[in-house]
């Protein structure tokens, strides 16, 4: 298991004088509530800031806690600020931003811990944010905090917080052991399968939902893709309870599926398919190579016409600010990929083997005494034995070391046969059968990246 840098994490807790007499809140509740949650996500508590007392309109000069916790943020003192849900944060807009714009300016962010559907990281977020600050400044008498910790418990226990409705397709609720549970609905579960089956294999989204509309007849959006790519009760898991629910996909399967989404290649205006999108770098900049091209008329009789894509650097033709101004051709990258491909492949694997075999040389330790070195560096932390300054230092030292150490698992051995029997001699022959869609989504399951020389030569193949 790799060892995260541990994050410097301030609790921020608040209770008014009301809510603790009429429905006996608590800040030790709160505080432990967050405090399981830091050590959980591998955080270090280096700070609690309370607010007995006080509620969330009161003016923001009156909640002292919030100014020492400000103080310590602006001191660089935070790397992130925990809350049990935002009502104990804010229930103002003004000041909300007015301390926003102080955490962005040193770089902190905050987690509401049991509302992970507000953020300020996705579209989505900000708005259940906005919607939570208006509403909660309009409604100073919120729902009870206790129901929070029993919907908590009921996730915990694998128990139904919701109807039917709102269910992931693919599940239904049933009654086991008598309560209601989340379970596969074995008529839906055949679409479900579908989905993932045919994205990992064509990785288009757009492809994928077509597809299921065309196979299934039902109405089968982008959106309701979207969520199941996202979602993780495809895998059992809700919350902090990795076995909520009966799972689709393994984690491994699961993995695939989210690098293959954040690779997908969108659908461009002119119909063009470029076969390589987004696995090529511009040698110069780093930039991603883009697809543009063009078609001209090759029989003036029948007007039958043909297509060149190409790949090219923006920034130097368009914003003009690199000088990597040639185009690469997707007629000769595959040319050359269909000639040397399996040299490519025993090329990479011989460099992998060899550099790692020199770097452990070199260094004198494997992975795994790296990372017990890092986790008691995380202890001596925690203890409060070593200092911030010394901690950081050391851990990204140790972290560069486990970079170079780290053994990346190598493509097993039949992987080579496999590719052995891709490209028999007839393989030219079924390649020129395959749709352009077909030939993209086949590059893109053995290929991670392209490598370009500044000579606008392939350089190297880097392989999945």
């Amino acid at each position: 298991m790799e060892t995260n840098k541990l994050k410097r994490a301030a609790i921020y807790i608040r209770v008014s004088t009301w809510e603790q007499a009429v429905h006996g809140k608590s800040l030790t509740a709160q505080k432990e509530y967050l405090e399981n949650y830091a050590e959980t996500h591998g955080m270090k508590v280096v700070g609690v800031y309370a607010d007995e007392g006080q509620t969330a309109r009161k003016e923001l000069k009156k909640r002292k806690a919030i100014h020492a916790l400000l103080a310590d943020v602006k001191e660089n003192k935070i790397d992130v600020i925990l809350f049990w849900r935002m009502d104990r944060w804010f229930r103002n807009v003004s000041d909300f931003y007015k301390v926003q714009d102080v955490l962005d300016a040193h770089g902190t962010h905050w987690i509401d811990v049991g509302e992970p559907n507000i953020n300020m990281e996705t579209r989505d977020g900000r708005l259940s944010l906005n919607l939570a600050l208006a509403i909660g400044q309009n409604e100073v008498d919120t729902t009870s905090e206790r129901i929070r910790f029993t919907v908590d418990n009921t996730i915990k226990n694998g128990g139904m917080v919701w109807g039917e409705v709102n269910l992931p397709l693919g599940y239904k609720i049933e009654l086991v052991d008598g309560k209601k549970r989340m379970v596969k609905d074995e008529e839906k579960a055949p679409i479900v399968e579908e989905v993932y089956r045919y994205f990992l294999e064509h990785q288009n989204k757009k492809q994928t939902v077509v597809h299921i509309q065309e196979m299934f007849g039902i109405p089968f959006s982008y959106s309701m893709l979207r969520t199941m790519l996202q979602s993780e009760f495809y895998i059992g898991k809700y919350r902090d309870n990795r076995n909520y629910c009966p799972a689709y996909l393994t984690l491994e399967q699961w993995e695939k599926v989210q690098y293959s989404s954040k690779r997908n290649v969108k659908q461009t205006p002119s119909g063009r398919i470029y076969l390589f999108s987004g696995l090529m770098h511009c040698p110069l900049c780093g930039q991603k190579l883009a697809g543009t091209g063009s078609s001209s008329v090759i029989n003036r009789k029948t007007g039958e016409k043909r297509t060149y894509c190409y790949y090219r650097c923006n920034r130097a033709l368009i914003d003009h600010i690199c000088t990597y101004t040639h185009r690469m051709s997707q007629n000769l990258i595959e040319d050359y990929l269909l000639e040397h491909v399996q040299e490519e492949y025993e090329k990479f694997h011989f460099r992998n083997i060899h550099t790692q075999n020199r770097i452990r040389k070199k260094k004198g330790r494997d992975p795994q005494q790296v990372k017990a070195e890092l986790e008691r560096l995380n202890l001596l932390f925690q203890k409060g034995r070593v200092s911030y300054e010394y901690y950081e230092k050391e851990y990204d030292s140790l972290e560069k070391e486990l970079q170079t150490v780290n053994i990346i698992p190598l493509p097993a051995l039949e992987n080579k046969e496999h590719l052995n029997q891709l490209f028999a001699e007839d393989f030219r022959i079924l390649y020129g059968k395959m749709s352009p869609e077909g030939r993209r989504a086949l590059w893109r399951s053995l290929i991670k990246e392209i490598v370009i020389g500044e000579d606008s030569q392939i350089k190297e193949i880097l392989f999945l």
